[in-house]
Order: C-alpha cells, then structure tokens, then sequence
C-alpha cells in the first residue's frame, strides 16, 4: 500500500457517529468524496441536489429513495446512479438503513 492509501472500517466509523449526525464523510479529494449515511427507523436525510454525480450501495436495511419525485424502494445490494443536481432523499423503513456513498 502507497502512503497516498487508506482502508477505512465503515462498521467502525459508524459506531462513532454522534447521534446527532446521520452521515459522516471518511474520505475528500480534490475529485472525490465517500462516505457513509446511517438513518434510524422512518428517519428522512435532509441532503439537496449536488454539484457532483453520485453512487449509491445499499449497506444494510431497507427504505425508500425519491428521485427527483419518484420513490423507488431499495434494500442491500442496490447501487443507485444520481446525476448531479437531481433531487433525492433517502427514508428508512427498517430499524437502520446504512449507505455507502461516492461523489465524483
């Protein structure tokens, strides 16, 4: 591994998220941003549109996602594609609902 690598941990970074928070960012770059979403029971994330292209994977859990007006359900295994500038929303339906994201 390079000194410009990292491996990350998400189940790690998730069990020190403050329960005030719903996302953390684990990596920014110049290009690039990853992170993960943790939402509880009917909870809603409150994110607008990006300047960026986005990919989703579904962790765990399962919920809804509004894409630009249109909800579509989404368990583990989805990988969401979300131009930039098209409103979403992720909703939680199951006790947590945890999502890799990547900005690019």
């Amino acid at each position: 591994m390079t000194s410009d690598s990292q491996i990350f941990d998400i189940y790690s970074l998730l069990l020190n998220l403050p329960e005030s928070d719903y996302f953390r960012n684990i990596l920014t770059t110049s290009n690039m941003e990853v992170g993960v979403i943790k939402l509880k029971k009917n909870q809603q994330d409150t994110q607008q549109p990006h300047d960026f292209d986005e990919i989703y994977y579904i962790i765990s859990g399962n919920g809804s996602l509004d894409i630009d007006g249109t909800k579509n359900d989404i368990c583990p295994g989805k990988v969401i594609y979300i131009p930039r500038k098209i409103p979403h929303s992720f909703q939680s339906h199951s006790n947590e609902l945890i999502v890799l994201y990547i900005l690019a």
